[in-house]
């Protein structure tokens, strides 16, 4: 899901800002002493992409958490503006105890490569097989504990995130600002808002585009073409987005006996209450834990007042209080 603005361009939740565009603004995070960073290959071949794994100093056995980005372009560090969010979660949770593994998406990496195919990467090629591949480094990792390996996304990763964590057969998930709802419908409240903060005719025109894109989304049937564009992605890539059902991936996540972490910042415009309460059916679930945070956006950065564009222009690293937060539930060993 993308929505394009005059000034930034929203990504499934998300608004890349080039980092030279960025606000200057000091970041408190960091790198911890003593955590180990590695450079890691993810994934085969010519799509190989490249990684890091953060590991903290010591030799107990650890847990440790896959970060898995959003739709869009897809940074290791996830750089939006200035700030490097992933990379503040790795040093955060490393300095907590728990291995980290961060790594470029596919589409982003070897973008000149999907570009000369002439075609948008599957689901297959978007997350998972990186993913999975990502938990397979992390299972032959001296000292990472392989029964407490966690999939954290954020943003269309956190909807994926449960089916991830099931079909690596991992101990859990961290949903980081996802909804279980339908890609259409949230695309058309995105747009609506931005409409409603439009600064200019470009602005408004594109988020009513954007509107119109979401209810063709709403429309696909069986019997659409698989290959009819909609903003920006042929039907079938649609379809496979579509069929995911994360509600039911939680249900049959908790049903094997693992954990899931749903979490939801209160400033959030691009995720909101609507999404929050889709969620609501797995909160009585074994081993399902909802968590709010009143003072966190998007990307998990503290802040007053209703989210804003600007935000995405900002050097912040990633909320402590979210960092603690999540390091807490993950070292646990169950709710």
């Amino acid at each position: 899901m993308s929505i394009e603005w005059t000034h930034a361009v929203a990504i499934a939740g998300l608004i890349m800002v080039p980092a030279s565009q960025a606000q200057s603004e000091p970041t408190a995070m960091v790198r911890p002493a003593r955590i180990v960073e590695t450079a890691v290959k993810l994934g085969q071949g010519q799509w190989a992409v490249d990684g890091v794994l953060t590991v903290p100093p010591g030799r107990a056995r650890r847990p440790a958490i896959v970060l898995v980005h959003g739709s869009g372009p897809g940074t290791m560090d996830m750089n939006v503006g200035g700030s490097t969010i992933f990379r503040d979660l790795a040093w955060g949770f490393a300095a907590r105890g728990i291995a980290v593994i961060r790594y470029n998406k596919r589409p982003t990496q070897h973008a000149a490569a999907f570009k000369a195919l002439g075609r948008k990467p599957t689901l297959e090629e978007e997350y998972l097989e990186e993913a999975a591949s990502a938990v397979a480094v992390l299972r032959r990792t001296p000292g990472v504990d392989p029964k407490r390996i966690y999939i954290l996304g954020n943003s269309m990763g956190a909807t994926l995130a449960a089916l991830i964590a099931n079909r690596t057969h991992v101990a859990g998930m961290v949903a980081m600002a996802g909804s279980p709802r339908p890609i259409g419908d949230i695309l058309i409240e995105q747009a609506t808002y931005g409409l409603s903060i439009a600064k200019d005719e470009k602005e408004r025109k594109r988020a009513e585009e954007v509107i119109a894109n979401g209810k063709r989304l709403n429309a696909i049937t069986p019997e659409s073409d698989p290959d009819e564009i909609i903003h920006g992605s042929p039907v079938k890539v649609w379809r496979e987005l579509m069929a995911v059902k994360p509600v039911e991936q939680v249900r049959a996540l908790s049903a094997r006996h693992g954990r899931a972490l749903i979490l939801h910042g209160d400033r959030d415009y691009l995720i909101t209450e609507a999404d929050w309460q889709a969620w609501q059916p797995v909160a009585v679930l074994p081993g399902v834990r909802m968590h709010r945070f009143p003072k966190l956006n998007h990307i998990m950065q503290e802040g007053e007042g209703k989210m804003t564009f600007e935000e995405y222009r900002w050097t912040r690293p990633a909320s402590i209080e979210f960092i603690d937060y999540v390091a807490a539930w993950v070292g646990a060993k169950a709710d």
